[in-house]
């Protein structure tokens, strides 16, 4: 294959930004802020009709678009983004800059609250652009201080600028993060002998169970934290979900979840949500209006729309319950759940077990859309090497009876 067919060749999934000034590729690979692991091409002074030259650059993969992704225009006003599905153009638009540019440049005045020792809030800056990138301008918010275009490039070839979070960020990576804290940090567990598995509150006898509740540490909350986040943007993103008003977190481990998530959406993307989460027993004291089953629910308005986090699914019981309290707000639409492991089980209990699987009921009886993070198969495909033979018949044979799916040996 020659040079030229290679820069032109085709990918499957990912992204392509074109129409980049020679010599400029390499500093808007660093506002994408692309993962490492990442593959990409980057192609120098190709040959461009209307640019003369230009530079380019391909990501593979199935890639969000980062909240950052417009400050390419900083350097790069002419760039277009193509957004590549199953090697066909998905979607094509010009990058263009932001209105206002958070967290992302130092303010130049000393005395700027932006620049206290302790606790100093989010840099903010209103961008002002008159359609020549040279005489772009940054106005901070909270001082009024101007940041002039060379200061704007000092700061992005500085070998010590970096972008936190909100880069482009793929499926597959958010899978192996998780699956990673899942796995490392213990908040997968398994029985001390196939003779004492886990008893599920469906009666069910378990060779495993997911316990995030185990997750307790900083580091394993800013994983888990990432991955929600990251997944729900990326399925805003592809049209997969609408977009929402409410994360909503069953008691109780989809409390931390929902704060975690709320948090993560914020800080990562500039999706500003709010949270609510059920109680187990009603309030009977304060103020009942509000919150007397669902804390949170003084802030809900008529007509909004819910996303509800939650650890795993199982029978799918306890996810209806949650619809069912969500009725309380009145007029409203559950837009999805996002779960952080589906085990792929049937309805049912020990005895009564249906045909139909947890997630298809919810999605075709209910109406609402699962999308889990993890499913049971890749862990154990996963894990299934490090097992006796005792214990891996025990997964095998917990399958056959409950399982949506069939696990090998």
């Amino acid at each position: 294959m020659s040079d030229r067919q290679l820069l032109v060749s085709k990918i499957e999934n990912g992204i392509v930004v074109d129409h980049i000034p020679p010599g400029k590729a390499f500093m808007v690979l660093r506002l994408l802020n692309v993962d490492p692991n990442a593959r990409a091409l980057i192609a120098q002074n190709v040959d461009s009709k209307s640019l003369g030259t230009k530079d380019l650059i391909k990501v593979e993969g199935t890639y969000l678009t980062s909240r950052q992704i417009d400050l390419v225009a900083l350097v790069a006003p002419s760039a277009t983004l193509n957004i590549i599905s199953d090697w066909q153009v998905k979607e094509k638009r010009r990058i263009q800059l932001p209105e206002i540019i958070e967290g992302i440049f130092k303010c130049p005045n000393s005395l700027c609250p932006t620049n206290e020792e302790y606790a100093p809030p989010k840099t903010s800056f209103n961008v002002e652009a008159d359609g020549c990138v040279e005489t772009t301008k940054l106005h901070c918010t909270y001082c009024g201080s101007i940041l002039y275009y060379g200061s704007i490039l000092d700061f992005i070839n500085d070998p010590d600028f970096t972008l936190e979070g909100g880069g482009l960020v793929s499926k597959e990576k958010i899978e192996q993060v998780f699956l990673d804290v899942l796995i490392k940090k213990g908040a997968l567990r398994l029985p001390t002998s196939p003779d004492e598995p886990f008893t599920l509150k469906s009666g069910r006898k378990s060779p495993y169970f997911v316990n995030l509740g185990a997750l307790t540490d900083g580091e394993s909350l800013g994983a888990v934290k990432w991955a929600f986040a990251s997944y729900i943007a990326l399925l805003r993103e592809q049209g997969e979900i609408e977009d929402f008003d409410y994360v909503f977190g069953p008691s109780y481990k989809g409390i931390g979840l929902a704060t975690l998530t709320c948090e993560g959406l914020n800080e990562l993307y500039g999706l500003d949500k709010r949270y609510m989460y059920d109680r187990k027993e009603e309030k009977e004291y304060g103020d009942l209006s509000a919150d007397r089953v669902i804390v949170g629910a003084g802030y809900f308005k008529q007509g909004q729309r819910i996303l509800v986090v939650d650890d795993t699914i199982t029978t799918g019981a306890t996810k209806v319950e949650s619809i069912e309290k969500l009725k309380l707000l009145g007029d409203h639409k559950v837009v999805g759940f996002i779960i952080a492991v589906d085990r792929q089980e049937r309805l049912g209990d020990t005895e009564n077990i249906s045909d139909q699987g947890a997630v298809q009921y919810l999605e075709n009886e209910v109406g609402v859309k699962v999308f889990p993070l993890e499913n049971i198969k890749t862990i154990y495909d996963l894990i299934k090497d490090s097992l006796d033979d005792e214990m891996k018949q025990l997964w095998i044979n917990y399958y056959d009876r409950y399982g949506t799916i069939k696990l090998e040996s």
